[in-house]
């Protein structure tokens, strides 16, 4: 039984390249939105760059590449220095996943600019099928992580309102990261139809 998305090579391309655009532009995005709400550990960390080493999340960007569902690695947070406190890692992740959302509508836009740029050829249908990959995994990516589980980005939440449930949570990452690409995986076809098709369909259509 296939539970994964039948892949060309083409398709795998663009989706291993949009998952490399989507992961290191959201950890950049989760490192700056801590930065300018006052804490300033992240960017101590080395996660304020455009590195997506420093981003990536190796089960979460594997399950990205094949099914354009995934996260990062979760960012150390102190609620203690950020602004709003105890909510102030809700108030970075919702940032973070703003901007990744507005990434994703920013690669829609572009793909007729780049047509009219470049024409019909090759070259400009490899680039608008990248853009397309990109704007979808970013639609993708936002709404898995606004489930409240660390490592998925809306778990931060929980640094702040609850920070021994966060703690836990942080302290069997690993297990629950696979524990949410087996249900990624084994779950993709309703899932990814239900949840994720039919709102990338009004956001991009």
């Amino acid at each position: 039984m296939n539970f994964l998305p039948d892949l060309s090579f083409q398709r795998l391309l663009y989706q291993f390249c949009a998952a490399i655009v989507v992961l290191t532009a959201h950890g950049f995005f989760l490192a700056l939105a801590a930065r300018l709400l006052g804490n300033r550990g992240p960017q101590y960390d080395g996660r304020l760059a455009l590195n997506p080493f420093r981003h990536a999340e190796p089960v979460g960007a594997l399950v990205m590449i094949a099914t354009q569902l995934g996260w990062v690695r979760p960012l150390a947070l102190d609620p203690d220095v950020l602004v709003g406190k105890r909510i102030g890692p809700l108030l970075v992740t919702l940032c973070a996943l703003a901007g990744s959302l507005a990434l994703g509508w920013c690669c829609w836009q572009l793909r007729p600019v780049v047509f009219f740029s470049l024409g019909g050829g090759s070259g400009s249908t490899t680039l608008i099928g990248l853009l397309e990959t990109t704007a979808r995994a970013s639609l993708a990516f936002v709404l898995i992580n606004l489930i409240p589980v660390l490592p998925l980005s809306a778990g931060h939440l929980w640094l702040g309102i609850a920070p021994p449930v966060g703690a836990v949570m942080n302290r069997y990452r690993l297990p629950i990261a696979l524990g949410l690409a087996l249900a990624i995986v084994l779950g993709r076809g309703p899932f990814v139809r239900g949840l994720v098709l039919g709102p990338l369909a009004g956001f991009f259509g």
